[in-house]
């Protein structure tokens, strides 16, 4: 699995860098055929991806090969324990004739855990270094991939995204400062002006209804300019 990842990830980056080099030759033609250089980036990045965890799954390959055979190895020193213990209780229970101890101590003999201790240290710092080379070997290939990535983009002449300049605040105290002094304007006087219903409001402005509707004037003198523009003689 892992060989056949690495090589389609060689053929996906092979095939990525000679799109981008007949772009960068032949632009048009290779336009007229719909290949751009995102089609050529993401080939070389792909192809760069796969090989990258087709290493991974060769080193946890490994890994799993070498934590299967410390299993074996260690359960074939418990089977063998096992089998020493029960054939020293079978003679101990069938023998006829009980052995009488000897007058001197008897050395015991040394178990050899010290070699078994090694072993196992060994498988384990084993394990431990293919760990940390496929995890080394995943970040040199990002950080490859990355790098070919932008100097592909630089090459084909590919702009970098720009970033969108924050959105402009809404003059919301201006509003709110409008609109506190609409609350605030009350009416002074009512009068009909040339037949038309007219208000004056506290702050020296104008209501009057026109044509269109209730029109506001800043006083009284625009809204005789205003009436006298839209009267029939006039115009």
């Amino acid at each position: 699995m892992s060989k056949l990842m690495i090589i389609l990830g060689i053929i996906a980056a092979a095939a990525g860098a000679v799109i981008g080099a007949l772009i960068y030759v032949s632009p048009g033609q290779m336009q007229v055929l719909g290949l751009t250089p995102e089609v050529a980036a993401t080939m070389l990045v792909g192809g760069l991806g796969l090989i990258g965890f087709g290493g991974v799954i060769a080193a946890l390959d490994k890994v799993a090969t070498a934590t299967q055979g410390l299993r074996v190895w260690l359960s074939g020193q418990d089977n063998g324990q096992t089998t020493a213990a029960v054939t020293a209780t079978t003679v101990s229970e069938f023998s006829p004739v009980t052995a009488t101890p000897p007058s001197f101590p008897v050395p015991t003999p040394v178990v050899e855990t010290q070699s078994s201790i090694s072993k196992i240290d060994a498988l384990i710092e084993e394990s431990k270094h293919e760990t940390n080379r496929a995890v080394a070997t995943s970040r040199e290939t990002i950080a490859a991939i990355d790098k070919a990535n932008s100097e592909i983009k630089e090459a084909l002449g590919v702009p970098e995204p720009e970033a969108t300049p924050p959105a402009a605040p809404e003059p919301a105290a201006e509003d709110t400062e409008a609109e506190a002094e609409d609350t605030q304007l009350f009416v002074v006087e009512e009068r009909l002006i040339r037949g038309r219903p007219a208000r004056v409001l506290s702050d020296g402005t104008v209501e009057a209804e026109t044509d269109d509707g209730w029109m506001r004037f800043e006083n009284l003198e625009h809204l005789e300019e205003y009436l006298d523009a839209m009267s029939p003689g006039q115009s």
